[in-house]
């Protein structure tokens, strides 16, 4: 057993609550049977680590808690759902991505999710703590291709029976990681490797074609790369590409009889194609939307309250204070807001006025403050030796303060002298991403936070 893994049972006893609350909550206008396909496959994956969006701003896209509402939309209007997961949910090492797998997993499996095709990404994890998630959320784990020794570490493929009105269609669900992620493996344990994706579907392709209606083949690799595997395997049906290089596919491609899709990165967006059978038992793929989980969707509440459990997660293990930290380049130590009110009275009168002077309490509001991955753009200094730690210990470092835009000012402030403090415009750009700012304008906002003093230093 995991030394650290103790929340998941806590979760899963009381996920029937959650369930009741979500179901409750989400209605929609029963369809027609005339006009539901068959089964309609969902894809999603290359999370990164987005269970949600940072909620720093309007126009932010994604999370479980939309995703959900959305599959239970479709459920409750009579949709038959077939849901894969191509993998790379985390996107990197560390206790805080093992707390968002529990959560990410436990969220999975409330979603009803068929299978898990394991990234690159994921091995981050370990061996042995992914299977202990695979077992504990009951997912099918999925890599065809990844060998320690001469054994598979996941099963290769999963069969999902998919039942239609008179008949049932078997469904063959198989995960791939490209060769050209081979240092994950590597990484992961020495004795790890990576088969050629090629040679190992021309043992399993005619195997599933024998026995199976329908093939899907989850991939962590380019769009190039699944088109050539597309062309030597016209038997498979849909290829998801995990590919977190590339925009999402707003259409799918087409090779041959194959259909490629890729629903992006981050879990902005849910893939979803329709599949139909005609009398004639001949497939026709009726529909694909690529759905954008924008604010227009509602959040679920069941995995709202898993998100709420992460935080809790998070403070348990105070994980905002255990964090890695570095040594600040230049500037030698931080020096806070208090020090810098000192000589610059109306320069601090002037950002008490800003939002940035109330960054930190607006976590607080959220219930985010034991976030790390928030913390870094909403106090000052955090992940650096002499930064924020939390709000007790370090109080003048709470909120986004001078030295996030002039700099660490710790010698500045022991002796002032002239060129400290140069502003740019990549100041800004390292907290206003497109992905935490959606609708930054540095043109429009910058004169927001300008004060006089600071005209003199700013540089573009």
């Amino acid at each position: 057993m995991l030394k650290k893994v103790f929340f998941i049972l806590p979760i899963f006893a009381v996920i029937g609550y959650f369930s009741l609350l979500a179901l409750s909550s989400t209605s929609m206008r029963p369809a027609t049977t005339e006009s539901l396909p068959d089964f309609t496959l969902v894809v999603s994956g290359q999370e990164l680590g987005y269970l949600e969006p940072c909620g720093c701003a309007e126009g932010q896209i994604g999370g479980f808690p939309r995703r959900d509402s959305v599959l239970l939309q479709l459920t409750s209007g009579g949709k038959n759902l077939l849901r894969v997961a191509n993998g790379n949910l985390i996107s990197d090492a560390g206790r805080q991505s093992e707390l968002k797998a529990e959560i990410g997993f436990t969220a999975l499996k409330e979603m009803e999710y068929a299978a898990f095709n394991v990234g690159p990404r994921d091995l981050l994890l370990g061996i042995e703590q992914l299977n202990y998630f695979s077992n504990t959320s009951g997912i099918p784990f999925l890599s065809a291709n990844l060998f320690q020794g001469e054994a598979r570490v996941f099963q290769p493929f999963v069969l999902h029976s998919v039942h239609l009105k008179d008949s049932q269609k078997q469904v063959a669900i198989i995960g791939i990681i490209s060769q050209q992620f081979e240092i994950y493996a590597e990484n992961a344990s020495a004795d790890l490797i990576l088969k050629a994706p090629e040679n190992v579907l021309k043992e399993l392709i005619p195997q599933l074609s024998s026995e199976c209606e329908f093939i899907v083949l989850l991939v962590h690799a380019g769009i190039d790369e699944a088109t050539a595997l597309a062309k030597v395997f016209p038997q498979i049906d849909v290829i998801i590409v995990g590919d977190e290089q590339s925009e999402a596919l707003r259409e799918p491609v087409s090779v041959a009889d194959t259909v490629l899709l890729n629903p992006g990165t981050k879990g902005k967006a849910l893939g979803m194609l329709d599949i139909q059978w005609d009398k004639g038992e001949e497939r026709t793929d009726s529909h694909f939307q690529l759905l954008t989980l924008s604010e227009r969707t509602p959040d679920s509440p069941r995995m709202m309250d898993l998100l709420f459990m992460y935080q809790q997660m998070l403070a348990a293990e105070n994980l905002s204070e255990e964090v890695e930290r570095e040594i600040p380049s230049t500037g030698g130590m931080y020096a806070g807001n208090a020090s810098c009110k000192t000589c610059h009275v109306s320069e601090y009168a002037s950002w008490k006025k800003t939002k940035h002077s109330h960054a930190y309490h607006t976590l607080v509001e959220k219930g985010h403050e034991n976030d790390p991955d928030c913390l870094t753009c909403h106090t000052v200094g955090f992940g650096f030796q002499t930064g924020f730690i939390n709000e007790p210990q370090t109080p003048t470092l709470a909120d986004v303060g001078c030295e996030n835009c002039h700099g660490v000012g710790g010698n500045h402030a022991k002796n002032p002298q002239p060129g400290y403090g140069k502003v740019t415009k990549a100041n800004c750009l390292t907290c206003h991403t497109s992905e935490n700012s959606p609708n930054f304008d540095y043109d429009v906002y910058f004169p927001k936070i300008l004060h006089e003093a600071m005209k003199a230093i700013t540089t573009e």
